[in-house]
């Protein structure tokens, strides 16, 4: 099952939900792919102590711009690989608007092999919705969407879920 952790606001608990739902998973003896496909790259920098000297090329970057299979990398949790992100995914958003392919579904395209390979794959969103977010809501069988209790957090469900329902209706079904 691929599972996409999203929500428009930042600091909501995005990046600690994949992260502790991918741990935890791994250590009950599931196989786990983590996606950071967040520009911060928070959930690469904790998982991936190497996460320095990882080039552009060997992340989520090249999966979504230059439409290149995904680059996995393991990690020291048990059963836990990750597809770490890069600061310039920041760019996605003018590239990928006036892509002429199916932009919305490059990550889906490469995700679907994967799925035979892992329980499970866990898809850290962007705080927005961007691209990015709609490429991991199309990839995904399932979303989470984390919220802060607020009046203006609980607001952001809205179009959140608006969202998600575009993407049902256009024949995807996170």
């Amino acid at each position: 099952m691929t599972i996409a952790i999203a929500s428009q606001k930042g600091g909501t608990g995005k990046t600690t939900t994949s992260i502790t739902l991918s741990t935890g998973l791994g250590r009950q003896g599931k196989r786990i792919l983590l996606v950071d496909m967040d520009s911060q790259a928070n959930s690469s920098k904790v998982i991936l102590p190497h996460y320095s000297e990882i080039k552009q090329e060997d992340t989520i970057y090249r999966t979504i711009l230059e439409r290149k299979p995904i680059a996995i990398h393991k990690t020291h949790f048990p059963n836990v690989d990750i597809a770490p992100s890069h600061i310039l995914l920041s760019n996605t958003d003018i590239e990928l608007t006036v892509a002429k392919d199916h932009r919305e579904a490059r990550l889906k395209r490469e995700l679907d092999p994967l799925k035979r390979q892992y329980d499970h794959i866990i898809i850290d969103c962007p705080p927005m919705l961007s691209w990015l977010t709609i490429n991991a809501l199309t990839a995904a069988d399932r979303a989470i969407v984390t919220i802060s209790p607020g009046y203006f957090e609980l607001d952001s469900i809205k179009q959140i879920n608006k969202t998600i329902n575009e993407r049902t209706v256009a024949g995807y079904d996170p």
